[in-house]
C-alpha cells in the first residue's frame, strides 16, 4: 500500500514538474523545480547465511527527490525513500540552502554526511544493489547516519569544493555529535575526494571519540571507468568492548566498461567488477575480510533509463591464514531512472 502511495506521488510530482517546465519556457526563472528518482524491483539470493542455509529476498526500492528554488539564492530539497523489509516510507533528506555568494552557501536540515565516492553515489550511479563491506562496517560505527546537520559549502574556482558540517543525533540514553569535512576536485574526467568524519559519543558511562577518513579517486575514460578508495580510522567497537585503541583499514577498487551498442533498444552493455578488503584491527592484520563482486548491466532506452542489473558476489573471512566463505550472493533487478 505504501509503495503504491509512493508511485502515485511520483506521477503527480512529475506531472507538476512538466507544467513548471512549460512555464519556464515562457520566460520564468529556469531551475525552479527539479524532480528525479529511481525505482528498483528484483530478487536477492544469499547463500551461506548460516552454514548451508539460503535466504531468498525480494528487492523493492523507490526514491524521489525534489529540488525547488523559490528565489535566486534559496533552494529547498526533499527526498522520500521506500524499502522492502521494513515496508515504510522514510525521509532521506529535508534541507534548505542559502547561497550568500557565488562561491559559498549554508545548508541546514536532515541529510547524509559528505564522505567518499561510494557513499556519495546514489542507486542511479552504482551498479551493485548493496554497497561494499567497508561501507557496512562504517554504518555499524554510526558514521553514515542521516542526521540534523548544519553545513557550509565553498567553491574554489570551477573544480574545487570545500565542505564542513556539524551533525547532531540523540536518544534517551546518549548523545552523538559529528564533525564532517571534505575536499573535492571534479574535472572533466577525474574526480578526487578527501573526506573525514569525527564522532563524539557522550553517555553517562563513557565518553568516546570515533573518527574515519577516506581518500577516493575516479577516472572516466571513453572505454572504462576506474574507481579506487582507501579508508582509515579507529575502531570504536573494540575501544568500547575491549578498551583497546585499534585502527582499521579498508581498500576498494572498481572497474566498469560502458560499451555503446549503437542499437536503439539495447543502448549499453556494462560489465563491472569490484574487490574490497577490510581490516578491523591493524595490530592483527593477518585477520581480515575480503569481498569480490562482478556483474553485468544492460541499459535500454535513451540514457539507459531502463536497466537490468545482474551481480554475483562472495565474502571471505581470513583468521590466522585460514579462510572461510561467509557470504555468496546473487541478485537481479530492474531499475528505472528518471
Amino acid at each position: 500500500m505504501r509503495l503504491g502511495t509512493l508511485i502515485l506521488a511520483l506521477f503527480l510530482v512529475s506531472a507538476f514538474a512538466k507544467e513548471e517546465e512549460k512555464k519556464d519556457k515562457k520566460g520564468k526563472n529556469e531551475d525552479e523545480l527539479k524532480v528525479s528518482g529511481v525505482l528498483e524491483a528484483g530478487f536477492d539470493i544469499n547463500n551461506k547465511v548460516h552454514k548451508d542455509e539460503t535466504d531468498y529476498n525480494k528487492i523493492g526500492y523507490g526514491k524521489i527527490e525534489i529540488s525547488a528554488r523559490p528565489v535566486k539564492k534559496v533552494r529547498a530539497e526533499f527526498g522520500l525513500e521506500y524499502k522492502t523489509g521494513d515496508s515504510s516510507l522514510v525521509i532521506d533528506k529535508l534541507l534548505a540552502q542559502y547561497n550568500f555568494s557565488d562561491f559559498g552557501g549554508v545548508r541546514i536540515g536532515y541529510m547524509k554526511k559528505s564522505f567518499g565516492l561510494e557513499e556519495r553515489a546514489g542507486l542511479d550511479e552504482r551498479y551493485f544493489h548493496k554497497r561494499s563491506i567497508i561501507n557496512d562496517r562504517l554504518e555499524s560505527f554510526m558514521h553514515l547516519n542521516h542526521d540534523l546537520t548544519l553545513q557550509y559549502r565553498h567553491k574554489l574556482g570551477e573544480n574545487w569544493r570545500l565542505t564542513g558540517g556539524f551533525s547532531w543525533a540523540a536518544d534517551t540514553s546518549r548523545e552523538l555529535y559529528h564533525q564532517n569535512y571534505s575536499v573535492e576536485y571534479e574535472g572533466s574526467n577525474a574526480n578526487l575526494v578527501l573526506a573525514g568524519i569525527i564522532g563524539h559519543f557522550t553517555h553517562e558511562n563513557y565518553d568516546l571519540v570515533a573518527w574515519t577518513t577516506s581518500v577516493s579517486f575516479k577516472y572516466t575514460a571513453k572505454l572504462f571507468v576506474s574507481e579506487t578508495e582507501f579508508t582509515f580510522g579507529n575502531n570504536p567497537h573494540l575501544k568500547y568492548f575491549d578498551d583497546r585503541d585499534v585502527l582499521i583499514l579498508g581498500a576498494r577498487m572498481q572497474e566498469y566498461f560502458p560499451f555503446e551498442t549503437g542499437f536503439k533498444t539495447l543502448r549499453q552493455v556494462i560489465p563491472i567488477a569490484e574487490a574490497a578488503v577490510y581490516v578491523a584491527d591493524l595490530d592483527n592484520s593477518q585477520n581480515y575480510e575480503a569481498q569480490l563482486r562482478a556483474g553485468l548491466t544492460l541499459g535500454f532506452a535513451k540514457n539507459s533509463a531502463f536497466q537490468w542489473r545482474n551481480t554475483y558476489g562472495t565474502r571471505l573471512r581470513v583468521i590466522d591464514g585460514d579462510s572461510e566463505q561467509t557470504h555468496r550472493r546473487f541478485d537481479s533487478e530492474v531499475v528505472v531512472i528518471f
